[in-house]
């Protein structure tokens, strides 16, 4: 009897451990960034599960680093591309790492800083985060998508397109 408990006991913490472990399932994620008073960029972003970019690149300045704020119009406007494999996994690791299940952001709109928000659709849900103080806990997300508008090759084009949010695009 004590040997048929414990066979019981093994397989349902087996069949727990394999149900807890599912496999994060990336659908698409959005990061739509405002403006501040001051030279935030302003960016909207979608990133498929087939690594494919749309980027609206509202407001872009040059040189921030070294305080020469007139805005750089070789990178605003639309763009499309594909996100490079490395950042893409970076991407969905952290997704899957950060628990967004519990994530919650604040929702603070206020003072003079960029709001930042979040829409990720994974594993048949969706989730939506906004806030100008995201939790320490997205620091990191949050600096892949910036990366990923920063820095990956994408191919200027006139096609105008809506990112999700209710944002319209111009």
């Amino acid at each position: 009897m004590a040997k048929f408990f414990t066979l019981l006991a093994l397989t349902i913490t087996v069949i727990g451990y394999g149900q807890s472990k599912k496999t994060f399932q990336l659908e698409k994620i959005i990061f739509h960034t405002s403006m501040c008073y001051g030279y935030c960029p302003s960016y909207h972003l979608q990133v498929d599960k087939d690594k494919k970019i749309n980027l609206f690149a509202e407001q872009v300045y040059k040189n921030v680093r070294y305080q020469s704020y007139e805005p750089d119009t070789t990178k605003t406007g639309y763009f499309t591309g594909i996100v490079a494999d490395t950042t893409f996994n970076k991407l969905t690791n952290e997704l899957q790492k950060i628990g967004l299940d519990s994530l919650e952001f604040d929702g603070a709109t206020c003072c003079d800083g960029s709001i930042k928000t979040i829409i990720v659709y994974y594993n048949g849900k969706r989730k939506y985060l906004k806030s100008m103080f995201p939790p320490v806990k997205a620091g990191k997300l949050i600096s892949i998508l910036y990366e990923i508008c920063e820095t990956s090759k994408l191919q200027r084009t006139d096609e105008r397109f809506k990112i999700e949010d209710g944002i319209t695009i111009r």
